[in-house]
């Protein structure tokens, strides 16, 4: 049998600060399986070889595959004075092992901080000896170096064990590692953190690389490692939080889109059933309609012809924002009426990144969308370099399928550098898109907001007369105002509307009038103004400045959020967010627009085409 040596935790000096690691904290917040399976395959994607496809595998042993008590003894030695080691009975534990990856590459002995010498990059040491800090590049995945520490917080005695092959020299290198508090022991205060490794003089944790050792290793414990790569033994699991259907439903939740595009596989088992999860698989392991369509999804937009997509121009300079302008005229009949009709469409929105004291680089970022009215809100995900960012909040009033893809190497660091440490979101209060961007806020927000933009451009009213918008929900025909003198008292309507505010812009005192509603406002024609272009705008009141000015479609927008117009005797020439353009058609016209928030004040001013007009403030 070959010797293995026994965990060792560094005794503290007298007076040395005492820090307790708090990766429980980090993690309470997050569903543990969600966050095994995205930190897990986050890492081995990050280290992909070359094109491979990556193979992650997911193994619970527990009951007969336990590890019996005799064998697992040998593997925790040393450990039981410093953790509460269950005393009898095998070991349950969980593997999770990856190929098609280069292993922990790296000089197992070489601090790279300290020792001098560029040398290549070491994978090793920052996985093993760093805790939030992290030598990946700004490509990768994950950044914040606190995704490892997943594992020992699986594990209800805090460890875990880690065997390597690396690609690039072969060599195979095993160590352990536990996470446990500081902690006093027969008057003596250790160090947190112990290892399973050959300890030397200097205290220094040498990873093993005896054949004999890492043989019985493999076997004791049922790995798979023939090839590069790097597998994680994690002894009794937290088996209540950890399950087979939990992992195998998180695995297509959150990869489902390298899954599909054959750049993953996932395999997971327990004791004895194996579930593999490939991009023909997939959707068969979907548990409901809803996540296979988003398969077939992105499986269309892997094959998309490049003269296909639709492209979005780059925003005006400064803060990129989203304008009328981001669709050519020409495009928006044909978009909207292949999307009204059900049909995928792909978009390739250009956006500008730009570094502090630097020139911008353009980047861009797909998305891909289909309407379904079957949805009862927009199902929107975010994909950076193949991880779903689950928790991106955006808009999501309009039933639409779709996906943001950013692969583009400007747009991708810049998004990993937006991302909190779970990759769970995109803030713009990310300390690094405050100090090191130009714009990145309003570059996150332009990204974020696309689908449901582009959404709202396809799905806005075309321009031209509505007389009958509504026609379905009010069915009593409403007979049109009688005319008023110029300059007069009122316009008695159907409602008995009476008072409101005089536009006196237009072709003089009293041409028009704004009467409140409820939930709205109605513009009634007062004098002969026929053929003249007028132009209504409307805004929820703000505490200071131009309401108008301040307009967000995020507040309303036409053909949305409820909102809606009805036109009797006014010709409708556009309809979009805060803006109606018509021109009256006869005296008596009655323009109605409803659908507002009704515990909000509502600005409305109407003028002639490009000229000012008083604003009437309706509460």
């Amino acid at each position: 049998m070959p010797s293995l040596p026994a965990w060792h935790f560094r005794e503290m000096s007298r007076g040395e600060i005492n820090v307790d690691p708090v990766h429980d904290e980090f993690f309470k917040t997050q569903d543990l399986a969600d966050a095994l399976v995205r930190e897990a395959i986050q890492n081995s994607l990050d280290a992909r070889r070359g094109n491979s496809t990556v193979r992650v595998r997911i193994r619970f042993a527990g009951g007969d595959h336990a590890l019996p008590a005799p064998v697992a003894a040998k593997y925790l030695r040393g450990l039981e004075r410093h953790v509460d080691v269950p005393e009898s009975g095998p070991m349950p534990f969980l593997v999770v092992e990856d190929a098609g990856t280069r292993g922990l590459t790296g000089d197992p002995g070489q601090d790279p901080e300290l020792d001098a010498g560029d040398g290549p990059r070491n994978d090793f040491y920052y996985f093993w000896r760093n805790v939030g800090r992290t030598g990946k590049s700004e490509l990768d995945r994950g950044r914040w170096g606190l995704g490892k520490a997943v594992f020992p917080v699986s594990s209800r005695i805090r460890t875990m064990f880690g065997l390597t092959t690396r690609a690039d020299d072969g060599r195979r290198l095993l160590l352990g590692q536990s996470v446990l508090k500081t902690h006093v022991l027969e008057n003596r205060r250790f160090a947190p953190y112990g290892f399973f490794a050959n300890v030397g003089r200097d205290e220094f944790p040498h990873a093993i690389d005896d054949d004999a050792a890492i043989d019985a290793f493999i076997a004791d414990f049922g790995l798979q490692r023939g090839e590069p790569g790097l597998s994680i033994v994690v002894p009794f699991h937290r088996d209540d939080d950890l399950r087979f259907e939990q992992v195998v439903a998180s695995a297509i939740r959150q990869y489902f889109y390298p899954i599909t595009r054959g750049d993953l596989i996932v395999t997971v088992e327990e004791n004895g059933p194996v579930e593999v999860i490939t991009g023909r698989t997939i959707e068969r392991f979907a548990a409901d309609e809803k996540l296979a369509r988003l398969c077939e999804l992105a499986r269309w937009s892997m094959a998309i012809p490049e003269d296909e997509w639709t492209q979005v121009a780059e925003p005006a300079a400064g803060a990129p924002k989203w304008g009328e302008s981001a669709l050519e005229p020409w495009q928006i009949e044909t978009l909207r009426r292949r999307f009204e009709s059900g049909e995928r469409l792909a978009f390739r929105v250009r956006v500008p990144v730009r570094r502090k004291r630097s020139r911008a680089a353009m980047s861009h970022f797909d998305v891909v969308m289909q309407q379904d009215e079957t949805l009862r809100r927009g199902d929107h995900h975010f994909i950076r370099r193949g991880i779903t960012i689950p928790e991106v909040r955006s808009p999501r009033e309009k039933p639409v399928r779709a996906l943001l893809i950013a692969e583009d190497e400007a747009l991708s660091t810049f998004l990993g550098d937006a991302e909190n440490p779970a990759h769970s979101d995109w803030s713009e209060r990310n300390d690094k898109i405050r100090t090191l961007y130009e714009n990145g806020a309003w570059t996150l927000r332009y990204v974020k907001n696309a689908i449901a933009q582009l959404s709202l451009a396809l799905t806005t009213p075309p321009e031209g007369r509505a007389p009958d918008l509504l026609a379905e929900i009010f069915s009593v025909t409403v007979p049109a105002p009688e005319r008023s003198a110029p300059g007069g008292e009122g316009t008695e309507g159907e409602r008995g509307e009476t008072g409101g505010t005089e536009v006196p812009a237009v072709d003089g005192t009293g041409s028009m009038r704004i009467v409140p509603v409820p939930g709205g406002f109605t513009v009634l024609g007062l004098r002969n103004i026929e053929g003249i272009r007028c132009l209504a705008e409307f805004a929820y009141r703000t505490r200071s400045g131009d309401p108008l000015r301040k307009y967000s479609a995020f507040d309303f927008s036409i053909g949305r959020d409820g909102v809606r117009f009805v036109s009797e005797g006014a010709d409708v020439k556009t309809a979009r967010g805060n803006r109606i353009e018509f021109v009256p058609a006869r005296t008596g016209f009655k323009l109605t627009v409803s659908g507002f928030d009704k515990r909000r004040d509502l600005v409305v001013r109407v003028s002639k085409k490009d000229e000012d007009a008083p604003e009437a403030e309706l509460h």
